[in-house]
């Protein structure tokens, strides 16, 4: 069984991007374009990774993402993805289990993905 990806971007063309690699790379990918739409996924599903981009309707909406995802009973690893890394910076007092700056390389990407997946798993 794939690792399962909730990844959540309000921006249409990176969404459906990173959609096309994470599920060539193997990954269970579901999208969601704002913060409701995730919110809704996480109420409806189990995931193993939250990859949310920070800036949504509000520029830190993605920490609101990431305590929804602590409050799941399967506690899915998150990771926030931002073009701002002022907005980064925060990150682990958010929360999150880890972030990337925009544009983030690909294979950065896909491994940050394994390692969060892995260490949730242990």
């Amino acid at each position: 069984m794939g690792i399962k990806v909730l990844l959540v971007d309000d921006e249409p063309s990176i969404l459906m991007t990173l959609e096309l690699v994470l599920e060539a790379e193997g990954f269970e990918v579901q999208t969601a374009s704002s913060a409701m739409g995730a919110k809704a996924a996480l109420r409806q599903g189990s995931f193993d990774v939250v990859l949310t981009d920070l800036s949504l309707e509000t520029p830190s909406t993605g920490y609101d993402i990431v305590r929804a995802a602590k409050q799941h009973p399967a506690k899915p690893a998150t990771l926030v993805v931002s073009g701002f890394p002022d907005l980064l910076c925060e990150w682990q007092a958010e929360g999150a289990d880890a972030a990337l700056q925009k544009p983030t390389e690909v294979p950065e990407l896909i491994a940050t993905i394994h390692r969060l997946a892995a260490n949730r798993a242990n």
